[in-house]
């Protein structure tokens, strides 16, 4: 009973870890693919001013309107990948795996090393069971971004839990502990457990 809680505890810090990742102000994914060169100065204000206004909507709660608003740029900006990104995690926190793996996989056809993309590309084939897909993701955002704290988190919890290498995954809790401003509390506990199994 304890190891199912924990095993719970341990898939909610790694989804909400990936869920708000590249979603947020701080790093519009819109802004770093790069757009058209024939792209206005103004052009590019006013489709970063539209990116952070449907962005803070998705992070009120209102995905409806967000997702209106993100389908728009993407059609508008078809090289930019901020807003493919954001319906992406909308659908995915909206539980259609399906359309998110579609939307991921317009970005990384944009950009093959878009970290954000990859990681949930890697829980998306976690939970459907394909744990050789979901390692292969998750090594790839880190290769793309070694210091990506969702992948690096999320490719211990399938190293540890899903394929029984707790050897594998202490080096990476180990590394999460360094590189985290604030490392999940029950961080220690996973630490235990894997040095325990080994």
């Amino acid at each position: 009973m304890i190891w199912d809680k924990k095993l719970s505890a341990m898939a909610v810090a790694g989804l909400l870890l990936l869920a708000g990742c590249a979603s947020g102000p701080e790093r519009p994914a819109a802004s770093h693919s790069g757009g058209s060169s024939g792209e206005t100065v103004a052009a590019t204000e006013a489709l970063h001013e539209a990116f952070i206004e449907a962005v803070v909507l998705m992070e009120n709660g209102d995905t409806d309107e967000a997702k209106r608003r993100f389908e728009q740029m993407a059609v508008q900006y078809p090289q930019r990948t901020g807003p493919l990104v954001n319906l992406g995690i909308i659908a995915f926190q909206a539980g259609d795996a399906e359309l998110a793996q579609t939307r991921f996989n317009e970005v990384l056809a944009l950009d093959p090393e878009h970290a954000v993309s990859l990681n949930h590309l890697g829980v998306i084939a976690r939970n459907a069971g394909d744990f050789s897909a979901a390692e292969h993701y998750y090594r790839a955002a880190l290769s793309a971004t070694p210091e990506y704290l969702p992948a690096l988190l999320n490719l211990a919890f399938l190293l540890d839990i899903y394929l029984g290498a707790p050897e594998q995954a202490l080096p990476l809790y180990e590394q999460y502990k360094t590189l985290a401003a604030e490392p999940d509390p029950k961080l220690e506990d996973w630490i235990y457990d894997a040095k325990n199994r080994i």
